[in-house]
């Protein structure tokens, strides 16, 4: 693409190698601000990451649309990152968020959607709010199993913390 925008340049279609520069120059520059908070956060640099994490969501927001894939990636890692830092009730509303964004975006049954349940009751029981959690990590654990298997690598930790919450 960034082959044509040069072509469309030279023919002088500015307008329209303008805008083709920037789809290829967002993702790109995205891209590295989404590994940069990725590193912020595993280092502890939680508000940092945070700031970062909301510079990306907002860029996705405003160049993709909200049910974009990388648009919902990037409201699941803000809201990892709040939970982490502990603020909880915001965590909490995100993934909310993000689990109707998977839905609208690709329907109920989208592998996606279950990790999101399992973030959301890993918040709510931080949070204190365990019968909700662990009415939650119910349905993680019962969407686990029929989509993978009881025996499946992403099954056997929501079994445990399905008997952790008991």
């Amino acid at each position: 693409m960034a082959n044509l925008a040069g072509t469309l340049g030279k023919a002088r279609r500015l307008e329209e190698a303008r805008n083709l520069d920037q789809q290829v120059l967002k993702p790109n520059s995205i891209h590295a601000m989404t590994n940069l908070a990725e590193t912020l956060s595993r280092a502890g640099k939680l508000q940092e990451a945070e700031n970062f994490q909301q510079q990306v969501l907002k860029a996705y927001t405003e160049a993709f649309g909200s049910t974009h894939p990388g648009t919902i990636d990037a409201l699941r890692e803000l809201a990892e990152t709040l939970s982490k830092a502990g603020k909880l009730e915001e965590a909490e509303n995100l993934q909310l968020q993000v689990l109707k964004d998977y839905i609208k975006a690709f329907g109920s049954s989208h592998p996606g959607i279950i990790n999101a349940m399992a973030n959301l009751a890993e918040t709510l029981s931080r949070a204190g709010k365990l019968n909700k959690a662990k009415n939650l990590q119910q349905q993680v654990l019962k969407a686990y199993t029929e989509a993978f298997g009881s025996s499946h690598p992403d099954t056997i930790p929501s079994i445990v913390n399905d008997q952790l919450m008991c």
